[in-house]
């Protein structure tokens, strides 16, 4: 960070005014002063509803920052000196700062001044946009830290430096797959162009996968087929299964079904780019002969799947030459098979379920990692388009303790130099405030749009925003989570129970002192409180049910542990019920009325209610 900026971003959190300014003897664009500007800005006259809506987003945050509002005209209008250009402007041709649009692809953009004016060069989809949200946070310290709370600072001079700063993200595919981060705005101001979020077209639309995952059933649906050609489906142990079952991969009428279904959801939803041809949710692979045959030979139970799958992307390519079929490399199909290559409108996504996620993928020793990476490593091999589907919550408890923030950053990171090119990060999608969710949703987005981001430096600047006096108590926590299972090299994985050794009763007992400390700390703020008072769900449901495991005598009783538990029943309940969490886990909608019996009596509170 610049030492302006620095400043700049200290004395906004003071509340002082303020003057941004760049370095001494810099040649300086002086934007507003005093709340007055001489700056316009300029779109092209055929603008696209995002360039439209980028020229807002930055009027309002300019106006936000200093209180002058600059006007938005049309290109049409005669050039003056002082203009912020957007887009293929005729004003930026005039004044030579033209770019190369196409080399910025789709979400690409270049800030360039020259003399008194700025242009934002990109593409009318979303590279416009991104660019303004690119100056406002990377030149000008403004931070989106979750739909409600933001960091804009104030400043009553404000000028910026000479630029010629050309960013194109790495990741084609960028999903923050968490109820918390599917706020259209939130997504765009943090540059995600995730296909779950209400992104709309103001917002240059979004990754326009169709159907995500497991689509099977959908191509060829057992209760249709079954009856009449049980052949179609998975063979296992002498028998075919209509139920948790896969699809026979080399059955010719099966893949003319799959080519006839995708060919016409692709017809149907002329806006969508990525359709699934992706096995189901479960393992019952086919062991009939033929697809046992090219399994061998390929020594990989996923030549059949990708087998099928190119067979329909050869079809999709001479009806839909820019649409992608997307598939999955998951438990059983995870290893790639040895010759055969995915066609090149094919996407593989690698899922990384059975890992450890406490420590880096990269240099974990657990076996599951292991074996992962050498599964990633084979897939870079194999010269397709690779995702990752990565997994960064507990599914079996979404307020469980989950010590993966040290490492989202290292992960992203990992996949990208291994030529991944898009990565869905799948968390806690179905409620709101599983654990730590903001700050996860925070830390995702700034990894992957930008996977050198520094990671102390976000977590950091996130919880001194929405935490506020009790930002310090908070990091303390997360250190004593992450530093025990760093130091005791503890594996943490997505089904965990609450008997995990990394929520060792000492632990729990220190990390509510610390939650207790951060609420004193937060009373005089009640928006922060909440806040505070929200996120320490993850901890109270911890304590609460690793004491019903010991007073069950499934692990060893702690008095001290059990007397914190039914202390800390009522205000963990009582902020439950307020908080609108609608989930403890995975599919399995929250019975408030009945959680509460099953924990009071877990806990021998009689006559709870």
């Amino acid at each position: 960070m610049r030492p302006f900026r620095r400043l700049c971003v200290l004395f906004s959190a003071l509340g002082l005014g303020i003057v941004c300014t760049p370095a001494a003897g810099a040649e300086k664009l002086l934007l507003a002063e005093n709340g007055r500007t001489e700056y316009r800005i300029v779109v092209p006259e055929n603008a696209s509803p995002s360039i439209r809506y980028a020229a807002e987003e930055l009027q309002t945050f300019l106006s936000q920052m200093t209180g002058a509002k600059l006007p938005i005209v049309s290109d049409r209008e005669p050039p003056v000196e002082q203009e912020i250009l957007l887009g293929d402007n005729a004003h930026s041709r005039q004044a030579g700062l033209s770019s190369d649009f196409s080399s910025l692809g789709a979400e690409g953009y270049h800030l360039k001044t020259a003399g008194p004016r700025l242009a934002i060069a990109g593409s009318p989809q979303r590279g416009v946009l991104y660019g303004v949200y690119g100056l406002l946070e990377d030149h000008l310290g403004c931070r989106w830290f979750t739909p409600d709370v933001s960091r804009i600072p104030k400043c009553s001079r404000l000028e910026i430096p000479p630029l010629d700063d050309r960013r194109i993200p790495v990741l084609e595919y960028r999903e923050p797959f968490l109820f918390d981060c599917f706020d259209g705005d939130w997504c765009a101001r943090n540059r995600m162009n995730s296909h779950a979020a209400r992104l709309e077209a103001k917002h240059g639309g979004k990754m326009a996968i169709v159907s995500l995952a497991h689509t099977f059933n959908a191509l060829v649906p057992p209760e249709k087929y079954f009856n009449a050609h049980p052949e179609y489906f998975s063979l296992v142990n002498g028998k075919r299964l209509k139920d948790y079952s896969q699809l026979c991969c080399t059955n010719e009428e099966v893949i003319r079904l799959c080519t006839e279904g995708t060919l016409a959801a692709m017809k149907a939803l002329p806006e969508g780019r990525v359709f699934s041809v992706s096995q189901n949710d479960c393992f019952n692979y086919c062991q009939c002969e033929n697809c046992q045959k090219l399994a061998r030979e390929e020594e990989s139970q996923m030549a059949p799947v990708l087998a099928l799958v190119n067979r329909v992307a050869e079809a999709v390519e001479r009806e839909f030459p820019n649409n992608t079929v997307e598939t999955l490399a998951y438990q059983w199909t995870r290893k790639p098979p040895k010759t055969i290559r995915p066609r090149k409108n094919v996407v593989v996504q690698l899922c990384s379920i059975e890992c450890c996620f406490s420590h880096p993928l990269e240099t974990c020793n657990g076996p599951e990692n292991r074996r992962f990476r050498e599964d990633l490593a084979a897939w870079s091999q194999t010269g397709g388009r690779l995702w990752v589907w990565d997994y960064t919550t507990d599914f079996a408890n979404y307020l469980l303790p989950f010590p993966n923030h040290r490492v989202l950053r290292e992960n992203i990171r990992f996949y990208v130099a291994r030529g991944v090119t898009g990565i869905f990060e799948e968390d806690s999608y179905e409620t709101p405030h599983s654990e730590l969710a903001a700050l996860d949703g925070y830390l995702m987005a700034k990894f992957l749009w930008n996977p050198d981001y520094d990671e102390a430096r976000a977590t950091d600047e996130f919880l001194t925003a929405y935490y506020g006096p009790a930002a310090e108590s908070i990091r303390q926590y997360l250190n004593l989570l992450h530093d025990r299972v760093q130091k005791e090299n503890i594996h943490v994985h997505v089904y965990d129970p609450p008997s995990k050794p990394h929520l060792a009763d000492d632990l729990l007992l220190t990390a509510n002192a610390l939650w207790q400390e951060a609420e004193h700390k937060a009373s005089g703020n009640p928006a922060v409180l909440k806040r505070v008072q929200i996120s320490r769900l993850s901890v109270d449901y911890a304590i609460v049910e690793r004491a019903r495991l010991e007073i069950a005598g499934k692990l060893p009783l702690n008095e001290g542990l059990k007397t914190l538990a039914l202390q800390r029943y009522d205000p963990y309940l009582k902020v439950l019920e307020q908080s609108g969490v609608t989930r403890l886990r995975e599919w399995v909608p929250l019975d408030l009325g009945r959680y509460r019996k099953e924990l009071a009596a877990g806990l021998g509170i009689a006559g709870a209610k």
